[in-house]
């Protein structure tokens, strides 16, 4: 299904707020948006969103917390190493936001979105149906770095399609994938969205694996960069063995499944790499999931995102 998108870095040091009854933790989100650019100015720039009822959310003006597992590794990292960090947010859409030729009517229908000109959020454990529509960001929270997405389809009987990569191509962006703090990226496009249907007829399609790589240096030239994506280049097949190997951390948002995506960040979509300015500040909402990664300083990360779809039909 996704053959578009894009990655990205952070750094910090965590503040654990407590341990629940469940095990899990609860991080302050201001403790790693340190690195997106503080608001010009007192204002939100209508970044507020709505609710699925349409009302207004007060969530854009108190303090976001995240929902982490109750393994995750609080305080700074040793002396050698370095704390990298990429939010990842999804938003679904109906069918009437979004209409998609050849993309049929969702087989679990539009599951009560509201008919607005922007989609809501999800987690991104969330298992799709066929047919759905959706739109993936994916932001750096730390550090500059050049991207590169690699996509590999996962079946039911537990083999993987062929690897590609995804990002960067020269029809997006220009081939431009430096990203920094604050700049978000939307796949396909600001304002479109992608269906979720297998590509693949002889299988059955039960996720797509999103393999990021941020790094702080280029690993392809202009000259090896398709105009579309492409197979796998041989001097990256190492991240997919990475990516199976290292383990990350993983963040939920709480209490923002639901809200609809924000002026400020379809505003962030639509800009994407062309504009080098963060346009994301710290008063704007967070990404829904973050995923973290412990790598020796001034190497590249490697994030394995996995987007599941629901195999019953």
């Amino acid at each position: 299904m996704f053959r578009k998108v894009y990655s990205f870095l952070v750094l910090l040091t965590l503040c654990t707020a407590g341990v629940g009854q469940d095990g899990t933790k609860s991080i302050k989100s201001e403790e790693y948006l340190t690195k997106r650019p503080e608001s010009s100015n007192s204002d939100v720039r209508g970044q507020t969103p709505l609710t699925r009822s349409g009302n207004r959310s007060q969530s854009a003006t108190r303090s976001h917390v995240y929902s982490v597992d109750k393994n995750f590794p609080g305080g700074p990292p040793p002396g050698d190493q370095e704390y990298v960090r990429i939010g990842v947010t999804i938003w679904r859409f109906s069918t009437s936001q979004c209409p998609i030729p050849d993309c049929p009517f969702p087989t679990g229908g539009d599951k009560g979105l509201v008919d607005t000109s922007a989609g809501v959020r999800v987690d991104d454990s969330l298992a799709f149906s066929t047919g759905e529509r959706v739109r993936l960001a994916l932001e750096s929270l730390s550090h500059d770095g050049f991207v590169y997405i690699i996509d590999r389809e996962k079946f039911a009987d537990n083999t993987f399609g062929d690897p590609y990569l995804i990002f960067p191509t020269r029809n997006i962006y220009n081939g431009n994938n430096y990203a920094r703090p604050g700049l978000q990226i939307h796949l396909p496009r600001a304002q479109g969205c992608f269906c979720v249907k297998s590509r693949n007829l002889q299988k059955v399609l039960v996720a797509d694996n999103l393999i990021v790589v941020v790094s702080p240096q280029p690993l392809l030239s202009s000259e090896e960069i398709g105009a579309r994506e492409i197979r796998l280049p041989a001097k990256l097949a190492k991240f997919i063995s990475r990516a199976d190997k290292e383990p990350s951390h993983r963040g939920t948002l709480k209490d923002s499944v639901g809200l609809s995506q924000t002026p400020a960040e379809l505003n962030a979509g639509s800009k994407g790499l062309f504009d080098t300015q963060p346009t994301l500040t710290q008063t704007d909402l967070p990404p829904q999931n973050f995923y973290q990664s412990l790598v020796p300083r001034g190497t590249p990360a490697v994030f394995s995102v996995y987007l599941r779809y629901d195999t019953k039909r």
